[in-house]
């Protein structure tokens, strides 16, 4: 089947995303890809260069273009490109123009992609009737969409997320080390829950002798969460990285790892941790329950159980055995549960299925 030309709308860039490797990696199997972006958010985010893409002349820069022209700007690109297929990923801007530019070519399909059940989740379902379909990560996704949508059939596929499994593995020469360490490593952003993270750790450090405490990434809330940290009763025990650049490293510096999430779709955290040998504490919340098997992998634990967590930790810290056997089946289940190949080769049919 003919590979579609595909033109992504994005709100901004930021530099390890999961939608800009899975675009790299359409290009590689022969997609024609071009990307549109709508603002500069480096300073919130470190921001992916986009050289390969710049290269071949597939951006669309549209951050010094006047909101006024996006609607005519991104429709010359459709002409200009032959595109087939819209692929919306939470450019919010450009929603309320995807029903001009379907009016003015119906043979053009439209696909949004929804991770989570907020963000520009109105914006879907305010325009999802010009839409051919709608893409998610878990079960809990498609049925929320499928909960909330006015069409008949919305068109719902789900692909699920992968990692490299290659690139991050345990480290097999760590040394052994006195105490354990517990991270968090994700967007410093609310619906993350960074804070949360932070009260925990002050609510737990005392609970559990030799622990310490490390978070790292980046986003609108990371000033709060250093301040916060520079002045916690447990600061001598946290610790804040601010942006991670080499993330197997980081996370390979871990023993355990804590999602405090409020809310969430299907985190790569979780599987990019499991797959370096490190069991996550998540919080029950959206997609989380359907990668963490209790025991296997990690445990279902909201972060204002601290007594639970602080047992665990502790039981843990005190008896190595029981560690390094949780690592153990938390790489087995990354083996077992979050190939990335298949995710690629599912995204690559998806595309070809939606633009036909």
């Amino acid at each position: 089947m003919k590979k579609p030309n595909i033109l992504v709308l994005l709100p901004f860039l930021v530099k390890g995303a999961l939608s800009i490797a899975v675009l790299r990696e359409m290009r590689n199997r022969g997609f024609d890809v071009t990307i549109a972006y709508c603002a500069d958010a480096s300073n919130v985010y470190t921001p992916d260069p986009m050289d390969d893409f710049w290269s071949a002349d597939r951006m669309l820069d549209l951050s010094n273009v006047s909101v006024h022209e996006h609607r005519e700007v991104v429709w010359n690109e459709i002409q200009q490109r032959k595109v087939d297929l819209i692929l919306q990923i939470g450019a919010y801007s450009l929603y309320s123009h995807l029903p001009y530019w379907k009016e003015r070519r119906p043979g053009l399909r439209i696909v949004d992609t929804l991770y989570n059940e907020v963000g520009h989740v109105v914006n879907h379902f305010l325009y999802e009737r010009c839409m051919d379909g709608v893409i998610v990560e878990s079960e809990y996704m498609r049925r929320f969409v499928q909960s909330c949508t006015h069409k008949e059939d919305a068109g719902i596929a789900v692909v699920r997320s992968g990692i490299d499994l290659d690139w991050l593995t345990p480290d097999l020469k760590r040394k052994a080390r006195d105490g354990i360490v517990v991270g968090y490593i994700g967007r410093m952003s609310s619906e993350k829950n960074p804070l949360g993270f932070i009260d925990l750790v002050e609510a737990i450090h005392e609970l559990v002798p030799g622990a310490t405490f490390r978070m790292g990434g980046e986003g609108d809330q990371a000033a709060l969460v250093r301040g916060r940290v520079e002045t916690s009763p447990a600061a001598g025990k946290l610790t804040y990285d601010g942006y991670v650049e080499d993330l197997r490293s980081a996370l390979r510096s871990l023993d355990v790892l804590v999602l405090p999430s409020k809310l969430d779709g299907r985190p790569n955290i979780v599987m990019e941790a499991n797959a370096c040998g490190v069991p996550v504490i998540g919080a029950p919340v959206g997609g989380v329950p359907e990668l963490i098997e209790d025991g296997q992998n990690g445990y279902l634990i909201s972060p204002k159980e601290a007594l639970l967590i602080a047992n665990l930790l502790a039981d843990w810290a005190n008896d190595r055995t029981k560690l390094r056997e949780i690592q153990r089946t938390s790489r087995l289940t990354a083996e077992q549960k979050f190939s990335r190949p298949k995710m690629m080769d599912t995204y690559a049919d998806t595309f070809v299925r939606f633009a036909s």
